[in-house]
């Protein structure tokens, strides 16, 4: 029977011969039968197996805290270790820590996503930083609530934007301007501190990574990253300001888009606009000066540093320059302060333009063909 025959002639009864595939798609012969061979696993009746029935506890928990969390913000702490408790017992997990922070880095695969914001925003209202800082640090602030960074910054926490910037993946431009604006332009000396602390983190890293490459038996891997690791660290660490070291936090991060980083830089006035490249030009004379440089994100469990993923890529500084450029190109060039740093960085630009070229010779070779046209 043909698919059409089947349309136009519907019947309830089975062709004859038992085909329990009786409507011929194409023509020619019939597939084979699927083999009756022992390798096959045999079918599992529906009535042997079933699945679990959802716990509508855990769905009431969360409704509730959800609701509640913003009403009574001066609870937040009793609202959330009873949530963390019906958590846990819903999912069978062990019971959670007495600690907040604690309980809350060891359930995070499991804490819901749309109310990690809810209670950030809520930490934040209140100033209760650990929260907020174990909420970072689980990487449960993907999409951090609007006006937290622009918060903390108000409150001179940097170390916590630094800690949000770090793990987010959708940023907006306003808060992509609020981090620039607390790292360009330090709003006190309780900032400028926080800063000076984060830059220490970086060198103690630095140190660490430095004395791991000293220690060989943890095998030819351990030490190669580690080595690798330790260079990263230098460059990221030496010649640069406390504030632009915390810019590293947001320049590393490869989840923003250009147009929206175009977006707050536009907003930048004219003194930030010449740290920001200064800072830059920092970085393409760190790549220039160590082409072999290059990401190692793996390194950051391996040896417990997590400053390994907070390095910029040479091709994020490249963007964010040009992205500068694009913006601000009129601004840089009449200002008589910042024709040395656009030259400085035209040369730098050029030679590595140059070394990129003569180093890939199939880059080379459709260059020519190219030419040939």
């Amino acid at each position: 029977m043909t698919l059409l025959a089947a349309i136009t002639n519907p019947s309830t009864k089975p062709a004859a011969g038992g085909n329990p595939a009786p409507i011929v798609l194409t023509p020619g012969a019939a597939p084979p039968r699927a083999p009756t061979s022992s390798a096959v696993p045999t079918p599992i009746p529906p009535s042997t197996w079933s699945l679990a029935t959802s716990d509508p506890a855990l769905a009431t928990a969360a409704s509730f805290f959800a609701s509640s969390i913003s009403s009574a913000t001066p609870r937040l702490r009793i609202l959330l270790a009873n949530f963390l408790n019906a958590l846990t017992q819903a999912l069978s997990l062990p019971p959670p820590s007495t600690s907040i922070p604690d309980a809350i880095k060891a359930i995070a695969p499991y804490f819901p996503a749309t109310i990690a914001p809810l209670v950030a925003s809520a930490a934040a209202r209140i100033a209760d930083y650990d929260v907020l800082l174990a909420l970072a640090q689980s990487r449960l602030l993907s999409h951090p609530p609007p006006e937290l960074i622009s918060s903390l910054s108000d409150n001179d926490r940097v170390d916590l934007v630094c800690a949000v910037l770090r793990q987010a993946t959708d940023l907006r431009s306003s808060e992509i301007l609020a981090g620039l604006r607390c790292f360009l332009s330090p709003a006190s000396e309780k900032a400028y501190d926080a800063m000076v602390d984060v830059k220490n983190l970086w060198k103690d890293a630095a140190v660490s990574a430095v004395n791991k490459c000293r220690d060989d038996s943890m095998g030819m891997v351990f030490t190669d990253a580690a080595r690798r690791v330790a260079l990263l660290l230098m460059m990221g660490h030496d010649g640069f300001s406390s504030p632009e070291v915390c810019l590293h936090y947001l320049l590393a991060s490869g989840n923003v888009d250009p147009v929206v980083l175009g977006a707050a830089v536009a907003e930048l006035d004219g003194g930030e606009v010449v740290r920001l490249l200064r800072y830059l030009n920092k970085w393409i004379e760190k790549y220039r000066r160590f082409p072999d440089a290059q990401p190692c994100p793996e390194a950051a469990s391996m040896l417990g540093l997590e400053q390994c993923d907070c390095v910029p890529p040479s091709g994020s500084v490249a963007r964010a320059l040009g992205v500068v450029l694009d913006n601000h190109f009129s601004h840089l060039v009449l200002n008589a302060d910042v024709r040395e740093d656009l030259r400085s960085a035209d040369m730098m630009l050029k030679e590595l333009a140059a070394e990129a070229v003569s180093s890939g010779p199939i880059l080379d070779l459709l260059c020519r063909l190219q030419r040939d046209k």
